[in-house]
């Protein structure tokens, strides 16, 4: 077991290496667990795709429970279609089509109501064609496709979208992290009248290369969105090497500024030692009233050692309010970790973490917090040979008051054949 922990004071520059095989270590290693104290029941929604990548969860028929979203890319044309999936309040879903024939690649999006008129709204990326698009929910979800307006056709490579009211105007504007280009972006809503138009953008970064991970969080409790980043960075670059300059790989939150449309975000780093950060989010985890950060790092064996590959949090340790010191904590190691989340699975009153592993890793767990997260985690196994795993997400999708998980599995970009499945998990009574 290790137990070092790694505090980051980032209003200088330090590389701190702990000496484990040459490579950086902090915080246990979760412990493999023979019984959950979580009953996860599967249930098959829907096979047969021929790419599932992009999930979430809302009610967008307004009856009061879960409904789900997701798209799939079809051919050799490359043309996506987007479903949203009706909850019959009891985990039993029936599909309907929100968008059909769309050439490009649909994968990670999110919901808000976009137009005001109190019903959720998708906005998506299409990540081949570098674009944003949206989709009005109409008043009668499931009789026909949703009307379709462009965010913008300036969008490299786009990789996830967030909605968030960045000016504080009113309305919700979008805000996207490029796989390609390594941009920060946000995209202003322009109302009613400007909807037939592209949005203006506005960069927030432009060096951030393989930006996965895109986010809202009020870090610093001024009641305006501030946004979180990560960066993948560069493959075949040793994996010892802590030197920002060669491996690019960043974890950064962005400071809303006073005029965000003028004014520079502020670069706030949390980790810029660390490698391959894939996917996360922000999440209390200790229970102190800051936001910390989980996420998983790994995905290829071409940006570090599988047997690197790991889940891991940050602990706001700072002074609440600030965002600028940092103590990173191992979970669990996780060969070809791709995305982490974090929800109390087991109603204990603490913060658990489910993750995924991708291509040639395979799997959804979830590692059980024992009270104490600063200290061992016990790791418990969801899903095994789920073929590319891929986005996890936790909902209540029955009701019960309990977290389920729900998921969904891609090819591995052709690294393996791949499930192409969407899953739920009922976190069911024992």
């Amino acid at each position: 077991m290790y137990r070092n922990l790694i505090p980051i004071s980032w209003g200088l520059t330090i590389s701190i290496v702990l000496c484990i095989a040459g490579h950086e270590l902090s915080g246990d290693d979760a412990t493999p667990s023979t019984s959950s104290p979580v009953n996860f029941e599967e249930h098959l929604i829907s096979d047969k795709y021929t790419y599932a990548f992009g999930l979430s969860a809302t009610d967008f028929d307004g009856d009061g429970d879960l409904d789900l979203s997701s798209g799939d890319v079809r051919g050799a044309k490359q043309q996506s279609d987007l479903y949203w999936y009706e909850n019959d309040g009891k985990g039993s879903f029936t599909r309907h089509l929100i968008h059909e024939n769309e050439t490009g690649w649909f994968e990670r999006h999110t919901y808000g109501d976009i137009n005001g008129d109190g019903r959720a709204d998708i906005a998506i990326v299409n990540k081949r064609d570098g674009q944003l698009t949206w989709y009005a929910n109409p008043e009668h979800p499931k009789a026909g496709t949703w009307e379709r307006y462009v965010i913008s056709t300036n969008c490299p490579r786009a990789y996830d979208v967030v909605l968030t009211d960045i000016d504080g105007d009113g309305d919700l504007d979008a805000s996207a992290c490029g796989y390609a280009s390594g941009l920060m972006t946000w995209f202003e809503n322009p109302g009613p009248k400007g909807w037939d138009n592209e949005w203006t953008r506005y960069i927030i970064d432009d060096k951030m290369p393989e930006a996965r991970t895109v986010a809202v969080v009020d870090m610093n409790f001024d009641g305006k969105p501030d946004i979180l980043g990560a960066s993948v960075g560069a493959e075949k670059v040793p994996a010892d090497v802590t030197d920002i300059n060669q491996h690019v790989s960043y974890l950064a939150w962005y400071e809303n500024p006073a005029n965000p449309k003028t004014d520079t975000w502020t670069k706030h780093i949390i980790d810029d030692t660390g490698r391959a950060q894939i996917q996360g989010h922000p999440a209390d985890v200790d229970g102190d009233g800051d936001t910390d950060v989980v996420i998983a790092q790994g995905m290829r064996d071409t940006l570090l050692p599988p047997e690197l590959h790991v889940v891991v949090w940050y602990e706001n340790v700072g002074e609440q309010g600030q965002g600028t010191e940092w103590m990173k904590h191992t979970v669990g190691p996780m060969p070809f970790a791709f995305e982490a989340i974090a929800t109390d699975f087991d109603n204990d009153g603490d913060v658990d973490i489910a993750a995924s592993s991708w291509a040639k890793g395979d799997q959804v767990v979830w590692f059980e917090n024992g009270g104490n997260p600063r200290q061992e985690w016990t790791k418990h196994i969801v899903k095994e040979e789920w073929l590319a795993a891929n986005q996890i997400i936790a909902a209540d999708l029955d009701g019960d008051g309990r977290v389920d998980l729900a998921g969904t599995s891609d090819d591995g970009s052709s690294r393996v054949r791949g499930s192409l499945e969407l899953r739920w998990w009922r976190n069911a009574p024992r």
